[in-house]
């Protein structure tokens, strides 16, 4: 399993024996990132790009579950629902820019993204702390 995220909460607490590659930017950073693995390394998506019911624009962090696979073709649901996820973040800042957030709120959205990973992980089967969880 791989985990991509931007939320240095996921980086920090998440079990160390998970692959966590982080991603120094944003929503649409880890997005256009994903998409490019499940292209260029034949990776298929375990969790929805858009899961967590929060608008890609009012949130900064995204953590995405990926699996490797022995394929040699790219997985075209998942990259399907890569450039879906991209055309919605893209709607949703084209619409409404994110506002200059406060460290504090940063730190709620880290929590909240956290807390989605932890509970996918749960789902999945796996341990997600590698300290105390919250």
């Amino acid at each position: 399993m791989i985990i991509v995220t931007n939320n240095p909460m996921v980086k920090e607490q998440i079990n160390q024996q998970k692959v966590i590659d982080f991603v120094e930017g944003s929503y649409g950073d880890v997005l256009n990132y994903v998409k490019q693995r499940v292209i260029d390394e034949r990776l298929y998506l375990l969790s929805h790009p858009l899961s967590g019911s929060i608008k890609p624009n009012e949130t900064y962090y995204k953590t995405i579950f990926l699996t490797e696979t022995n394929s040699q073709s790219i997985d075209l649901e998942s990259l399907e629902y890569m450039e879906s996820a991209i055309t919605v973040y893209e709607k949703f800042i084209k619409n409404k820019q994110r506002p200059n957030w406060s460290l504090g709120v940063l730190q709620d959205f880290a929590f909240v993204d956290f807390y989605i990973a932890q509970s996918t992980l749960d789902r999945i089967g796996g341990d997600t702390c590698s300290t105390t969880c919250y």
